[in-house]
């Protein structure tokens, strides 16, 4: 079948949400393109993964160019009125400021400055009335519902020049321009819901208006799909209860399967000393991840490192390193950077300890089930995971690691220390560990992902998605 499917973002080489699924499609003998925004860094055009990745400008971005007028006019305001100072407005007779008794040149020349003085301030009252409105405005209608909108058409118009059997939509953002697409055209249409989307973290807080307007248009959409699919059990059963449909198809966000061999390049790039254990955690460092627990915890523990793998922003970064000063244990955290996504999984083979302690703060997070703790388990890692009811049911449940309060770093290092104080115990969960990455991985995943897409295409008797 041709297969359309929406991103909202530059869909590059590091989007696993988009790619891994439409290489698994691509391979089962499905047209796959996708629709994305472009980016400086990627091309408007790109074949890879098995699929075409047409990518389209949004003008939309561009109102960004708003949100700095203020300073570029004063910069003009402030050349256009350097002429009061130099032009002898006061009445002294300078030569580009002649008396009023001088020659007709110089009463033209004075009859300039006058009208140039009226323009200037016409246009300080237009730039004093404009800025008036709040930024957080100009930024919130510019930058949100115009863009989406400009997306939703541009997408629309953009994806109906070639007749597609399928619309696949990447998370409730872009499902609007999907169901469009559908409607017209008569194609199937999937919902991809990576996560419960009114409990995001991203952004300001939602108003009430606004969670009941986004809740309501998911209500609708998620009723007209041939097929919804959700990265997660409880999430999935959440929104089957939400919205009284049948229930979501869960394929889990897990690795490709590496076979295990043991690696040393953190602690050889870190030089991290032989008989330190190293706790790893993965993915972007941010708050409500339970990075400052996890580095408090360190004061517990004799013995281990913390080794972040990952990237995020510099405030937030600076802010961590005046904690781990603070703390006193500058020599017990280091700063990994990023890995392409081909190689997280080799790279957490040289740690010894995963670290899965997400803070109770949205239900996105108290669901969760990340591609993180699958990393760990392909990686043999024990992990240490927040006591929530899909990672205990994984890391308890498969016997990989143990769960605690996230909240506490007291907690967070007698869960550490009961892995590593035990060399057998430890290695009964590696054991484990890497007998449950031969079931979570993604060659297992995406076969329920080709079965659902079979269902649609009719090609096999009984194979219906959930």
């Amino acid at each position: 079948m041709k297969v359309c499917m929406f991103v909202l973002n530059d869909c590059n080489k590091n989007y696993k949400p988009a790619r891994i699924p439409a290489r698994a499609l691509a391979d089962a003998g499905h047209d796959i393109r996708i629709i994305a925004l472009s980016s400086k860094e990627t091309a408007p055009y790109e074949e890879s993964d098995g699929s075409r990745i047409f990518r389209i400008g949004l003008v939309s971005t561009k109102l960004l160019w708003l949100l700095s007028l203020r300073t570029r006019l004063e910069g003009k305001l402030s050349s256009l009125g350097a002429t009061k100072s130099t032009a002898g407005f006061s009445g002294a007779r300078t030569e580009d400021a002649p008396s009023r008794d001088g020659s007709p040149t110089e009463r033209r020349v004075s009859k300039y400055h006058s009208l140039l003085s009226l323009m200037r301030k016409f246009l300080w009252q237009v730039y004093s009335l404009w800025y008036r409105i709040p930024r957080w405005l100009i930024r919130k209608l510019a930058l949100t519902y115009l863009l989406y909108l400009e997306y939703y058409l541009r997408s629309f118009w953009f994806a109906r020049k070639e007749a597609t059997d399928v619309y696949h939509a990447h998370d409730l953002i872009t499902l609007p321009a999907a169901w469009l697409c559908s409607r017209v055209t008569g194609g199937k249409l999937v919902y991809d819901a990576h996560e419960l989307w009114l409990e995001g973290i991203r952004g300001p807080k939602r108003s009430k208006l606004n969670r009941f307007l986004v809740r309501r248009l998911e209500s609708f959409l998620i009723r007209r799909t041939d097929a919804n699919i959700m990265a997660g059990l409880s999430s999935a059963e959440l929104l089957s209860r939400m919205y009284h449909i049948p229930q979501l198809t869960v394929i889990l966000n897990v690795p490709l399967y590496h076979p295990y061999e043991r690696s040393t390049v953190l602690r050889d790039r870190l030089r991290i000393p032989a008989e330190e254990k190293i706790l790893l955690f993965e993915g972007t460092i941010y708050v409500n991840r339970g990075i400052e627990e996890c580095i408090q915890s360190l004061k517990y523990l004799s013995q281990c490192s913390l080794v972040m793998l990952g990237f995020g922003p510099d405030f937030y970064i600076s802010d961590l390193k005046r904690l781990i000063e603070d703390e006193g244990l500058t020599h017990k955290v280091y700063f990994f950077g990023a890995v392409p996504h081909d190689e997280v999984t080799r790279t957490a083979m040289a740690a010894d300890v995963g670290l899965v302690v997400l803070q109770n703060v949205t239900l996105n997070y108290y669901y969760a089930s990340p591609c993180k703790l699958f990393d760990f388990m392909a990686a043999g890692l024990p992990v240490v995971g927040s006591n929530f009811p899909d990672l205990k049911k994984f890391i308890e449940g498969y016997k990989v690691g143990v769960t605690c309060d996230p909240a506490n770093p007291r907690e967070i290092a007698e869960a550490i220390n009961y892995i590593i104080s035990d060399e057998n115990r430890y290695n009964e969960m590696k054991k484990n560990a890497l007998e449950a990455a031969r079931i979570f991985n993604w060659e297992n995943e995406s076969k329920k992902l080709v079965a659902l897409y079979a269902g649609l295409s009719g090609k096999k008797e009984g194979i219906k998605p959930n």
